[in-house]
């Protein structure tokens, strides 16, 4: 296993170096100590991408009542064999759209058929786990590096393709950047991009969000 812990005095400390403007915003906006990701057991890893599925382009609000509603159907521990047992319909009755729905079942199907071994993730590096995850229908890139973040608590994780993050760095140094451009600011955040994603989101009062 891969033993990564988010160390958020190191990352203060390098980004005191090598970016000062998002120190300064680390300093007067935020202490992420208060909500930086912990690694979850792999009981909890098809639960983490169901919920991901569920959340994607919807309001907090919005995303929660449906999390909820989907758990009081499938069970508390979104069991993928029990979720194997509804069809699309029943689990379009709890909010879903009928894409979601298919997705759902489909991710249900790779990790109990053996297409992607959940319990194994935690040992592989982090694109060896976007690999892995993204062989499931309805898993991208984006969904991948949010489980890397919000659930394997990798460290040095910035998802390029997210628009909060794009929104939050182009309001942040007054400047809008290409996605090449951004990939390349981000390196100087490495290897701590993690909390680099933590400060942006939060600067903008913003969740992740999937383009």
């Amino acid at each position: 296993m891969l033993v990564t812990v988010i160390d958020l005095k190191a990352a203060l400390q390098h980004f005191s170096v090598t970016d000062p403007v998002l120190f300064q915003l680390a300093k007067n906006t935020y202490n992420p100590a208060l909500s930086l990701p912990v690694k979850k057991q792999a009981k909890f890893y098809a639960a983490e991408i169901f919920g991901s599925i569920v959340s994607q382009q919807l309001s907090v609000k919005a995303a929660a009542a449906i999390w909820g509603r989907f758990l009081e159907l499938v069970g508390e521990t979104a069991d993928p064999e029990k979720i194997k047992t509804f069809d699309i319909e029943k689990l379009k009755s709890v909010g879903l759209s009928r894409q979601k729905a298919d997705y759902i079942l489909a991710i249900a199907h790779g990790v109990t058929d053996g297409t992607v071994k959940l319990e194994h993730l935690d040992e592989l590096d982090d694109e060896a786990v976007i690999s892995e995850l993204t062989q499931l229908r309805g898993v991208g890139r984006w969904t991948a590096e949010m489980f890397l973040i919000f659930t394997l608590a990798r460290q040095d994780v910035f998802a390029v393709g997210d628009l909060g993050l794009q929104n939050a760095v182009n309001h942040l140094y007054e400047k809008e950047y290409a996605l090449t451009e951004l990939l390349e600011l981000s390196q100087a955040w490495s290897p701590h991009r993690t909390v680099a994603s933590l400060l942006l989101w939060h600067s903008l009062d913003n969740k992740p969000l999937n383009t």
